[in-house]
């Protein structure tokens, strides 16, 4: 789910579940200096080592405290694309921005550390 920083549109989107189609997405995501919220759950996601070397901000989410949000407001029942927009808004939620965190660049496995 994609919100529109100026409209505050809700603008949802779907994806071919394949490696190009994740870096096209990404590449776009970047060129318009959005902003990614994922679950904690999703830091194992191959996809992720890409996302943290692009220009893009990438927020991880807490999962207990999304599943605790989701159950008291009944997201738990509804369609993802509710849970989606939850996620996009986090970060514009005085109450829950604290609780993210940013994603860090992961070292290439080839690269050795200078510490």
């Amino acid at each position: 789910m994609l919100i529109d920083p100026v409209t505050q549109r809700q603008l949802p989107i779907s994806l071919a579940n394949t490696e190009q189609a994740r870096s096209a997405l990404l590449a776009w995501l970047a060129e318009r200096s959005a902003q990614l919220v994922i679950p904690d759950t999703l830091l194992a996601e191959p996809f992720l080592n890409q996302a943290s070397h692009t220009p893009m901000l990438v927020w991880i989410a807490p999962s207990a405290l999304l599943e605790a949000i989701r159950l008291a407001t009944g997201l738990t029942t509804r369609a993802p694309k509710q849970t989606a927009a939850l996620l996009a808004r986090w970060p514009t939620a005085p109450a829950l921005r604290p609780f993210l965190r940013t994603l860090t660049a992961s070292r290439p496995p080839d690269q050795l550390s200078l510490l």
